[in-house]
């Protein structure tokens, strides 16, 4: 028993076990380290300093550092020694030359005061006498007004080191006389390295998305960040993987967002819906949920309109992976009014309504949401429609043919034209004309699709069935056919049937499309899920490969196959 109690309290949490002791050893400040280091080396010392920034971006660390700078036996030194008596009393927290204030338990002037009266004593064993005090910004105005008197004439033997994360909050009387350091958050991939270094130190496997998880969660605190691996190593053992990570912080899974944004996509509402169900008995926080979609848009946003995306993204390689497969899914435009709908439903939680009741009718909203079309494309299709010619055919926006009415009417004077309409006020034919799809629409409804060709065309519908939809941009589908997929596509490319299938797509999805067809002769064909007892089929398009003379009586008689020969297992 004895045993345990001693090895219970020898435990040292990991952020003070791997509190760096250096200024070397500080993670992402070498802004402030490298400044404080030449101030050393040239002694430039001055009597009063103010760190600012996030919490847990080393701060106190710094601080802690920089008065065994100036007390270490080598001192002043931007290499303190760690072995001497000031050096290692510093350390431990016992020295009486370094005097460490919470100012949030120590607001009054009276307090002040007191340090007043102490500054006047000489160093017992260091060079300097040292006050850091921690959260200055809580001091009361009556203690800043009793602490400037001093700043403005220190003892030569006192230095001063305040830090805060609300320097704002600081009397500008106070931030005159100090020299002001400021502290970056640090960034998730630099703070990830750094969490994976100190699980090697202990001995713990941990995962590259786990990492990323938890320096996403820490927000760029170091200290939060050690925090939280202290526990997950207490939560896991010496084996953490990201499953565990969400598990154990209540973290959503990254794929959750990724699943519910192509439902999304894909016009799905009930897809949606269900991905609601499911994470409404997951038991996690709704409010999370909205910064993480939130995240998971502004990250589609910067992958769609910059050209280095890794250079602002803070992801892992495989995240950034996932995110590109989604750039395409949405126009800029509708990003942006995802973004804003999501943060109207974070505004309408904190307001007190029922947050499952928002999180469905903004499920509802979204998957219903049309696609963002800027006035300039409206008018440009308005000015073609106008814009006839002498010819019988035309083409609309997408370049599909029209036709134009075989009976004329005579010619009358020109009316007076009429002013345009605003944009809410456009034609419901325009917005269907206008209308964009993504690939989540596509590859959703192609089953449903080919089933309304199969009522006109059951050889087309068998070969479009066939067919790996792998694009959809700009409104051209690209249907892909793996292995022996040429023919299939050199039938489907004879004229009647691009004709005929452009109009299928047009009538089906309510907007023109075009589609071009690839044969993929390295990725293999996805095998699709046979029931037990159902007798495999031959694959029509390999059939007519195989046998020429098949191919030949169906080329010269313009025929189909609607059968399909079973093979007995």
């Amino acid at each position: 028993m004895r045993t345990i109690k001693h090895t219970l309290m020898s435990y040292q949490v990991l952020a003070r076990k791997y509190r760096p002791q250096q200024f070397a050893d500080v993670v992402a400040q070498e802004h402030v380290t490298r400044t404080l280091t030449n101030a050393l080396n040239s002694e430039r010392i001055s009597s009063g300093y103010l760190f600012t920034g996030p919490r847990g971006t080393g701060k106190t660390t710094v601080a802690r550092i920089l008065a065994k700078a100036l007390n270490c036996v080598d001192g002043p030194t931007a290499t303190p020694c760690d072995k001497c008596q000031s050096c290692t009393e510093i350390m431990a927290g016992s020295s009486l030359d370094v005097l460490e204030i919470d100012a949030a338990s120590n607001t009054g002037v009276d307090d002040i005061r007191a340090l007043r009266e102490n500054v006047r004593y000489l160093p017992t064993s260091g060079k300097k006498r040292i006050y850091i005090i921690d959260e200055v910004h809580r001091l009361s105005g009556s203690a800043f007004d009793a602490l400037l008197k001093t700043l403005e004439e220190p003892p030569p033997h006192v230095v001063f080191i305040f830090a805060t994360t609300e320097p704002h909050k600081v009397p500008e009387t106070i931030r005159s006389r100090t020299q002001r350091y400021d502290f970056h958050r640090v960034g998730k991939n630099i703070l990830s390295e750094h969490l994976k270094k100190v699980a090697e130190g202990e001995d713990i496997i941990i995962d590259d998305d786990a990492l990323f998880m938890l320096a996403r969660k820490a927000d760029g605190s170091v200290r939060d960040g050690m925090s939280l691996l202290d526990q997950l190593s207490a939560f896991a053992g010496d084996r953490i993987t990201a499953a565990e990570v969400a598990d154990a912080l209540g973290l959503i899974d990254r794929r959750f967002f990724i699943e519910y944004v192509e439902a999304i996509a894909a016009n799905d509402p009930a897809a949606g819906l269900e991905k609601v169900r499911q994470f409404v008995e997951s038991g996690a926080d709704i409010s999370e949920f909205c910064s993480g979609l939130a995240e998971h848009l502004r990250n589609l946003l910067i992958l769609k309109n910059t050209v280095e995306p890794e250079n602002i993204l803070e992801l892992s390689e495989s995240e950034i992976e996932d995110l590109a497969k989604q750039k395409d899914f949405f126009s800029t435009g509708d990003l942006l009014r995802m973004i804003k709908i999501i943060t109207d439903m974070t505004l309408d939680i904190k307001s007190g309504l029922d947050s499952r009741l928002l999180f469905e009718v903004t499920t509802l909203r979204l998957a219903s949401m049309e696609g963002t079309v800027s006035f300039e494309e409206i008018l440009a299709h308005l000015s073609g429609a106008e814009d006839t010619s002498d010819d019988d055919m035309g083409t609309d926006l997408f370049g599909a043919p029209t036709q134009k009415d075989i009976f004329e009417t005579p010619k009358q004077p020109e009316p007076k034209p009429e002013p345009r309409p605003a944009v809410d006020e456009m034609p419901a034919a325009v917005a269907s004309t206008v209308r964009a799809v993504n690939l989540p629409i596509v590859q959703t409804n192609w089953p449903k699709f080919t089933d309304q060709v199969k009522t006109h065309n059951r050889m087309l519908a068998a070969l479009l069935s066939m067919a790996e939809i792998r694009e959809v941009k700009d409104n051209t589908i690209t249907a892909v056919f793996h292995n022996a997929g040429g023919t299939s596509k050199q039938v489907l490319e004879k004229p009647d049937y691009v004709s005929q299938i452009q109009t299928d797509l047009r009538e089906y999805f309510k907007t023109p499309l075009r589609i071009k067809y690839e044969v993929d002769t390295v990725k293999p064909a996805p095998k699709p899920e046979k029931p037990d007892g159902v007798a495999e089929t031959v694959d029509a398009d390999k059939l007519l490969q195989d046998d020429p003379r098949m191919k030949n009586l169906v080329d010269r008689f313009d025929g189909e196959i609607i059968g399909k020969r079973k093979v007995e297992e």
